[in-house]
């Protein structure tokens, strides 16, 4: 069954129905339009584009916006500026646009429009009667940019929050596989421990026993082997997914990222990726929650007997409250590693600075 409506927008079917019916009408009542034909002309291109912008936010959306702003603007040209009123709908519709690009060209067509209306009509609307319309003229050209970036704003807040929920997860996830290490493999350790005890108790003749008991070492074993690769493989998180999604997140936000990977010939093991991956997310998410930068930048690299990963924006700082839950997980996940976290900040910006010596790595994988 095909959409008439979109979803997204269902809260505004009503008035998107009484939009259309108003400026239906005033096209049938205008004495400036004689012709029946040209005032079923205009009340179809009006629909049109209504619809078609109504439903696109990229490709179509810009000319169907477009034409809405000069039928309206020719209306209001033939029968007065109080037609600029029905432009409302498509600067509503500009302002849900994917990129800023469309934003611009249809703000600049606009104003243009707008522009010669001001000129023809200077005397009225520079009066008192019709001082009204020359604001609501300024704010059609506002509010697509206003609704644009409360757009983004939403789209943001959901990166974020999408972000905490990760964190949170990851939190358990490690929760999880340390009560699997402290528990079922301390208790599989035990079990081995006692069978290979037995074993060496039993007399050498009974050899039924002794591969009884060598079967249950061999098992047991293997069930170890298998909670490391659970727990392994619970924690485990891509560092290359991960700068990926930080790269998005960051320019949703509108801050401009550059990352510098010079590790990609470097094998570090399962559990220094995720440490890495999931401190460079809780650096990435401060810098989007709290720093107000306008650009980030990630250095990953090899220096002498250590790997280094510099976090660096151009924000305000941050307080003591803001990096204090952050940066201690940070430097709990590090000191695992024998590795260090710090962080610097003031008026300059912000930088996280995580280190693993490379000695670490042999050690981390066994």
């Amino acid at each position: 069954m095909l959409e008439w409506y979109p979803k997204s927008q269902a809260r505004y079917l009503i008035i998107d129905v009484l939009t259309v019916l108003l400026f239906g009408y005033a096209v049938v009542v205008s004495a400036q339009i004689p012709s029946l034909v040209f005032k079923i002309v205009f009340i179809v291109i009006y629909l049109g584009a209504y619809y078609t912008a109504l439903w696109y936010q990229d490709g179509l959306l810009l000319p169907a916006a477009v034409l809405g702003f000069v039928i309206t603007a020719y209306l209001a040209y033939l029968g007065g500026p109080q037609w600029i009123f029905f432009q409302f709908a498509f600067a509503d519709f500009v302002g849900r646009a994917v990129n800023r690009r469309i934003l611009w060209i249809a703000t600049f067509i606009n104003f243009l429009l707008l522009a010669s209306l001001v000129w023809r009509y200077q005397e009225e609307l520079f009066s008192n009667a019709q001082s009204i319309v020359l604001a609501v003229m300024l704010f059609i050209l506002l509010l697509p940019w206003l609704r644009y970036y409360m757009e983004k704003s939403k789209l943001l807040q959901r990166e974020v929050d999408k972000a905490a929920v990760h964190i949170a997860m990851q939190h358990e996830r490690q929760r999880i596989a340390r009560d699997l290490h402290d528990t079922l493999g301390h208790t599989l350790t035990v079990i081995k421990v006692k069978t290979e005890l037995v074993s060496r108790l039993v007399p050498n003749e009974d050899q039924r026993i002794h591969k009884e008991l060598d079967d249950i070492i061999l098992t047991v074993r293997t069930a170890h082997k298998q909670v490391r690769e659970i727990i392994s493989e619970i924690n485990f998180l891509s560092l290359h997914s991960e700068l990926e999604r930080c790269e998005q997140l960051l320019k949703n936000a509108g801050i401009r990222i550059q990352i510098d990977h010079q590790l990609t010939n470097i094998l570090l093991t399962s559990v220094q990726e995720t440490m890495l991956a999931y401190s460079i997310r809780e650096a990435v998410t401060n810098v989007v929650k709290h720093s107000h930068a306008a650009a980030c930048t990630i250095h990953l690299h090899q220096k002498e007997d250590r790997v280094e990963v510099a976090i660096i924006d151009n924000g305000i700082g941050l307080s003591d409250k803001q990096h204090g839950n952050g940066l201690f997980t940070m430097k709990e996940r590090m000191k695992s590693l024998k590795g260090n976290a710090e962080l610097t900040y003031g008026q300059a910006g912000t930088k996280v600075f995580l280190t693993i010596p490379l000695n670490s790595m042999q050690e981390g994988g066994k």
